[in-house]
């Protein structure tokens, strides 16, 4: 049995670190939400393949859904 801690909870947005066969082993910066999480794997739909995908928690990157800064004082 694997058993470690997750990085990310449902509804994180994430991005790959790596290419990926859905995207002909092109890079993409493409942003995902996460739908479940179970250590080591989430499953991700991912905006730029239209697909859930399962990766491993260690190749995804969370990114901020916050507004910047710059806009607050607008």
């Amino acid at each position: 049995m694997v058993t470690g801690e997750n990085k990310f909870e449902k509804g994180d947005l994430v991005t790959r670190m790596i290419p990926s066969h859905y995207t002909e082993f092109q890079h993409s910066d493409a942003i995902g939400v996460v739908l479940k999480v179970n250590f080591p794997l989430a499953r991700v739909y991912f905006y730029d393949t239209h697909k859930e995908e399962i990766w491993n928690q260690k190749v995804l990157a969370k990114i901020s859904k916050g507004i910047g800064h710059d806009n607050e004082n607008r």
